[in-house]
């Protein structure tokens, strides 16, 4: 199979978290394309719709001014969005397994809701994502969505990003420097604090203390270049010994046609399968 490119390499957080978990994986879920309809696709997980359910409802009042953030309660954006991802198209099988996954999910939004910050105003980042180049002489663009950037009473900003997970990010984490990284080139304040948000657990956003974007830059450069160096020599396999780990077994379940096709998310552009244990 080709690998090579024929456009922009987009380098994110989550696409070196993939390839740095499995390079097969990372391949599957960023560089394949269906034949048919030529769209990306996506194994759909409780713990993954659980995640975009809330961020997309907190997404959807981002841009609005504060006074107008109440018009429609946040929990009603939750549960509406909640609607579409039901049943085995949100990855649950069996069915009281979403219960669960929806109670938890509301505590967050109802964390969310009665949260001031939330109600404070925020930076207005526009309709693209952030975007920084990473060299002047190859086409690989870093690039991430920020789910939350308030703006402080100094005028400078606040980057958060909400967790709805149990883990915690690691130290070495890049998520939040490259958060910075993308703010500090395409922002027009000043960033003053970086944080996660453990929306299960906590009450409040956690401070991270990160060094300076230079201080990432070259550390990120060079995991682009990794991967750019294993798409070109069409390196991108699995690394455990029987060729499928159970990171990237289940994608290749959906280009073998051994999962079920439960639907099209448009708004990720993405063809969605489902893989039960059975499958």
């Amino acid at each position: 199979m080709n690998y090579q490119l024929k456009r922009t390499l987009w380098i994110s957080y989550s696409g070196i978290s993939d390839f740095k978990n499995c390079p097969r994986l990372y391949y599957l879920k960023n560089l394949y394309h269906t034949p048919v309809t030529e769209r990306k696709i996506q194994v759909v997980d409780p713990y993954l719709t659980l995640g975009t359910v809330v961020h997309r409802s907190v997404d959807e009042i981002y841009n609005l001014e504060p006074e107008k953030r109440k018009d429609i309660p946040l929990l009603d954006r939750f549960e509406r969005i909640w609607q579409f991802f039901s049943g085995k198209r949100g990855g649950f099988s069996p069915l009281k397994k979403e219960k669960i996954f929806y109670a938890r999910g509301r505590k967050m939004i109802e964390k969310l809701e009665n949260s001031q910050i939330i109600h404070n105003q925020s930076y207005t980042i526009g309709g693209d994502l952030p975007k920084v180049r990473l060299f002047p002489d190859r086409d690989i663009v870093l690039v991430g969505g920020i789910d939350w950037v308030e703006i402080l009473p100094t005028g400078s900003l606040h980057i958060i990003d909400f967790k709805t997970g149990k883990s915690e990010e690691e130290k070495s984490s890049l998520q939040l420097p490259i958060y910075l990284i993308l703010g500090n080139y395409n922002f027009k304040k000043p960033i003053e604090k970086t944080s996660y948000w453990y929306l299960e657990k906590d009450g409040h956003p956690v401070l991270r203390k990160l060094n300076t974007p230079q201080f990432y830059i070259p550390i990120i450069q060079e995991k682009a270049l990794e991967i750019k160096k294993a798409i070109d020599k069409e390196e991108l396999r699995c690394k455990h010994p029987s060729g499928k780990c159970f990171k990237c077994e289940k994608y290749e379940k959906v280009i073998s046609n051994k999962a079920e096709y439960v639907g099209f998310d448009r708004k990720m552009n993405r063809e969605l399968y489902f893989v039960g244990e059975d499958l």
